[in-house]
């Protein structure tokens, strides 16, 4: 497989790309094509009660002359499960703000290995349940009921499949009637998610086995990065007993009656058929699905540069995804 040429220069100029890269927001946020991003866009940490009282930092993104808001997304950050934070993706959730438009809430899970499975899992759950408890005092300016969007990248992506999953029966459950008041699921958008763990073939589901090639060592996209994914999966430590489990993988979850979705694909990555198998369960079970899929190019390329033509274009597909599920594209 080709590599984009684009992408092939400037990994040749930046041989040392590193996904924390704490700087990366600020030096585009200062550069002429950023400065929108960082002067109409307001943001406000505060932190939300997890299950065990632990404080999970969250990020609020509110586009400026926004007097009132009726699209929402909740976002989780890149990492493996091991590494990112509120600054990781500060760009995206920012082009997102300003491009639906909508308030943005992003949400720092704790990462393993000091925290493995459930706590990274439980934090978005627990994430979920408070902002869409609480949508009024979280954004003042809210126009109820608020459409949400849940959103992630990669190991996000991941949290944010088993988030939608449980948001549908949670949201139906008796007693939660004032909430559905307020917050209707109106989508899912994934950026290359994790949604299995495809290390061993028996750890995919049955119907799957056969297409889903991006692990095999044949694959030319996943070699760089084989033994970083089963390090990843191995220290969020996940039982044996529960790998097969959507509670854990979502992947193996039921697919019926999930809102509709919009996927990110990349061609060089081993999540290229995490991602594609996904959309394929979505769409056999009736689910409408949109797709966007970038040959030449590794895993979430686009967190490392927003000045690329081909980075471009993927947030540009992004906030048009957003803007569909949102139910606000563009007239053409």
């Amino acid at each position: 497989m080709a590599v984009h040429p684009e992408w092939a220069a400037f990994q040749q100029q930046n041989p040392d790309l590193k996904h924390d890269d704490d700087q990366r927001s600020e030096r585009f946020l200062s550069s002429p094509a950023g400065r929108p991003y960082a002067s109409r866009v307001s943001t406000h940490d505060t932190a939300i009660p997890a299950r065990d009282n632990y404080q999970i930092p969250i990020r609020i993104y509110t586009p400026s002359g926004h007097q009132s808001s009726s699209s929402l997304v909740i976002f989780f950050h890149s990492g493996g499960f091991t590494a990112g934070s509120l600054e990781t993706e500060d760009v995206s959730c920012r082009i997102m703000a300003l491009g639906a438009p909508a308030v943005v809430i992003s949400v720092d899970y704790r990462l393993s290995p000091a925290y493995k499975f459930p706590v990274p899992i439980n934090d978005g759950l627990d994430a979920f349940h408070y902002i869409a408890n609480n949508v009024a005092d979280l954004i003042p300016a809210a126009s109820t009921p608020v459409n949400l969007v849940l959103s992630g990248t990669s190991s996000g992506g991941h949290l944010a499949a088993i988030v939608s999953q449980h948001a549908r029966g949670w949201l139906a459950a008796p007693g939660n009637e004032k909430v559905t008041a307020n917050i209707v699921l109106s989508g899912v958008l994934l950026r290359a998610p994790v949604t299995v763990n495809a290390m061993d073939v028996s750890l995919i589901p049955p119907q799957f086995r056969d297409v889903h090639r991006s692990w095999s060592a044949q694959y030319e996209g996943a070699e760089a990065s084989r033994l970083s994914m089963r390090y990843n999966h191995d220290t969020l430590g996940v039982p044996e007993s529960l790998k097969t489990n959507p509670e854990a993988y979502p992947l193996w979850g039921d697919f019926s009656g999930l809102p509709k979705t919009y996927i990110q694909i990349c061609e060089l990555d081993i999540l290229r058929d995490d991602a594609g198998c996904y959309a394929q369960a979505l769409e056999e079970a009736g689910v409408e699905v949109r797709q966007a899929f970038y040959k030449g190019v590794p895993h979430i390329f686009w967190i490392h540069s927003q000045v690329l033509g081909v980075a471009r274009e993927a947030q540009e597909d992004c906030v048009r995804g957003l803007k569909w599920l949102l139910g606000v594209e563009d007239s053409e």
